[in-house]
């Protein structure tokens, strides 16, 4: 066995170099993540959970609240001191200067660099919360409004069941938390802050969390025979139209109107169509107007619903299909029960959270898919090692 300095002389080699790709990063993570646990204690697993999680994100919101990390960037991203971050702030020097609690407690986590007594450096993720708004939204209305509520109330709420699985999206722990007739979708769209930040977070997760859609599906298949006369790619559920994005990059000469971003009318708040790519409200548990495009996309939409709701959204999508030309791609986790990733353990105890529904196995997505008439999946599409997978689906 390597002695304790050999190891920490290995492990400080980790990172210095980029990885070939995303998959092989979350591999070593995961390892990672397993290395850990085998070396901490009991108390150390339970003082991360019970207090150093919780604490450390208190930390990191007060400090982008603070404005910390975009005044870091406008000063150069340079290493600065305690008493700079104050005068920088306008913070209380207690809080940020001598004493600096906020910042050595995230320092500790190595999350910043602690290079000389009360002199921090930057990190990438120190970077990504002055620059990027996404992130710093994870830390926002997000966690503090909609998932931290869900997530504390949930044990009581399986107690108060039985411990039955939650599979009523009517009936669940969000409307133990915010009343009867009540939806995370609703509690979401009810304030315009809410929307803005699920929707930053939702755009975050797809860039950071999982590989684009492009480089998982060929989508040379989506163009190649595709009829003129009609959309190529509807992006059902799309957001602020992430996806459409990527895959206009990929295509950049399509024609005009060969992409349409749909959505609830409070979720496209902001939206500008654009040449090749126009917006169409919707709602999905509703008859889909648009017929017979190549593809019907739906990226982390189905996962948000139990089967007997994701079963209407699948019937109205296909009904829409036209049978051997169009497709339906179903962009989500597959969870795998001989490699388990904590990226899609935490999803799925995340969907059960704010929507009584779940992250599905492949068998659960046959059984889903397979109980819709007319349906079949004719290939699912991975990359090794990464999260999720792309489930073709065909009209027959």
């Amino acid at each position: 066995m390597a002695s304790v300095e050999q190891a920490i002389s290995s492990l400080n080699e980790i990172g210095t170099e980029p990885f070939n790709s995303e998959s092989e990063r979350l591999r070593l993570s995961n390892a990672l993540l397993a290395t850990l646990r085998r070396v901490q204690s009991p108390w150390d697993i339970a003082c991360d959970h019970g207090y150093i999680e919780l604490t450390t994100t208190a930390a990191i919101k007060a400090l982008i609240d603070a404005n910390v990390f975009t005044k870091w960037i406008e000063k150069g991203n340079k290493p600065l001191t305690a008493g700079d971050f104050a005068e920088l702030t306008g913070v209380d020097a207690t809080l940020l200067g001598k004493s600096n609690r906020l910042l050595r407690h995230i320092a500790a986590q190595h999350l910043i660099t602690l290079v000389d007594e009360n002199t921090y450096a930057s990190t990438p993720w120190a970077v990504s919360l002055g620059t990027d708004t996404a992130i710093a939204s994870v830390y926002g209305t997000f966690y503090h409004e909609l998932m931290a509520p869900l997530v504390i109330s949930l044990p009581s709420f399986l107690k108060e069941t039985g411990f039955k699985n939650p599979d009523n999206f009517q009936d669940g722990n969000v409307q133990r938390v915010h009343g009867k007739g009540s939806t995370m979708y609703g509690y979401v769209a009810a304030s315009s802050l809410r929307s803005k930040e699920f929707a930053d977070v939702m755009n975050f997760h797809a860039r950071g969390n999982i590989s684009p859609w492009t480089e998982v599906y060929d989508t040379c298949q989506i163009v190649n025979g595709a009829k003129l006369d009609r959309p190529l790619v509807v992006d059902i559920g799309g957001s602020k139209g992430h996806d459409l994005e990527k895959f206009h990059q990929r295509h950049p000469d399509i024609p005009e109107g060969s992409l349409v971003l749909q959505d609830i009318p409070e979720m496209l708040e902001g939206v500008t169509a654009k040449p090749v790519i126009s917006v169409c409200p919707y709602n999905f548990f509703t008859p889909q107007p648009i017929k017979g495009a190549r593809v019907y996309y739906l990226h982390m939409v189905l996962h948000n619903w139990p089967d007997d709701k994701a079963t209407e959204i699948l019937k109205n999508t296909a009904d829409a299909m036209e049978p051997g030309y169009s497709k339906m791609l179903i962009y989500e986790d597959v969870i795998s029960m001989r490699e388990l990733s904590v990226q899609a353990t935490m999803a799925d105890i995340t969907m059960m959270a704010l929507c009584s529904s779940a992250e599905r196995s492949e068998n659960d997505w046959r059984t889903l898919i397979g109980g819709v008439k007319g349906l079949r999946i004719a290939k699912t599409w991975y990359i090794p090692h990464a999260i999720g997978g792309i489930i073709e689906v065909e009209r027959v």
